[in-house]
């Protein structure tokens, strides 16, 4: 009996071993403090979301970044009071049962998963923010137009060669960013979105900002740095909305009298091929940020030590 009872004891230490290796989670859900709203359990070799999880009635926010999940588990759709789960750098499938249970989310993010198209019934889900950076996607369903809820989608570094046709029935949309692909054109869609408040199409193949972004009358960032703008059109300086402008990295020969912007705060065209200094914008100010470098500018020792007294970068 004394050797079968050392045996046992013997068993149950090597199991309980095995399970913090293989839950490490069941050593970090905070004492199952089942009450918490706020839980992390980034970079613990997860390669499923920890069933424990499913007791806690009251979380909000999940943080489950840098792990190896490729899946969710139908029950995270019973946590009513999630509100926010973070999925970056896992190794995501993303199934149509995937959405279906990710679809009460509001904040949802999944950089970094190698995903390379969403599944069709993507448009059941309810977040008003989407991230979706850093994967291959390239297009993007019909059913992605039923978002109706959504007011930031995150695109950056992707394989994009054009704007898709379903973010054009986003009415709600205040952020959009598809920065860091292949985009040539901007469609004349984005002009009405009136409700966007900023724009990031920086690292593309842009040459013209057509003139439907004028209808954009809540726009407040609009950066386009290194694409191949050749003019900003002259609408841009009644553009009262707009605090920040990087158009950093391109080809401009001149730019309009941008000072009578009243909200302009911030402005970058370093890197073109300018020769006219915009010394009205210099004067302006108020600037927080202006950024004039690398370009044709031929300033004397005066306008040299003028500068050096402004909030000039040059």
């Amino acid at each position: 009996m004394q050797r079968y009872t050392s045996e046992m004891k013997t068993k149950h230490i090597i199991l309980s071993l095995i399970l913090m290796l293989l839950l490490p989670s069941c050593a970090t859900l905070r004492g199952y403090d089942y009450t918490v709203e706020d839980l992390s359990l980034a970079d613990k070799n997860l390669s499923r979301i920890p069933y424990n999880i499913k007791r806690y009635k009251n979380l909000k926010r999940l943080n489950l970044e840098k792990n190896h999940i490729k899946h969710i588990p139908a029950w995270v759709s019973s946590l009513d009071s999630l509100s926010e789960i973070n999925l970056n750098y896992n190794q995501l499938k993303l199934t149509k049962a995937d959405i279906r249970h990710l679809a009460k989310v509001k904040r949802l993010l999944m950089t970094d998963n190698g995903i390379e198209k969403l599944p069709s019934n993507v448009g059941l889900l309810q977040c008003k923010t989407l991230v979706l950076a850093r994967n291959k996607i390239s297009s993007l369903p019909a059913s992605f137009a039923e978002m109706k809820n959504l007011r930031n989608i995150i695109f950056y570094e992707n394989d994009f060669s054009e704007i898709p046709e379903p973010i054009a029935q986003l009415s709600s949309l205040r952020e959009i960013d598809f920065y860091k692909n292949h985009i040539k054109v901007i469609p004349d869609f984005i002009g009405s979105l009136d409700s966007l408040e900023q724009i990031y199409f920086s690292f593309n193949e842009i040459e013209v900002i057509p003139d439907t972004l004028r209808n954009l009358k809540q726009l407040k960032y609009f950066y386009i740095h290194h694409n191949k703008i050749l003019f900003l059109p002259t609408w841009m300086t009644r553009m009262d909305s707009l605090e920040r402008l990087g158009v950093g990295f391109n080809k401009l020969l001149e730019i309009p009298a941008l000072s009578q912007m009243k909200s302009l705060k911030e402005f970058d065209c370093e890197h073109n091929l300018l020769e006219d200094c915009p010394w009205d914008l210099i004067e302006k100010g108020n600037m927080d940020i202006l950024v004039i470098r690398d370009n044709f500018f031929k300033f004397t020792p005066e306008e040299k030590e003028r500068l050096d007294t402004l909030n000039v970068v040059y």
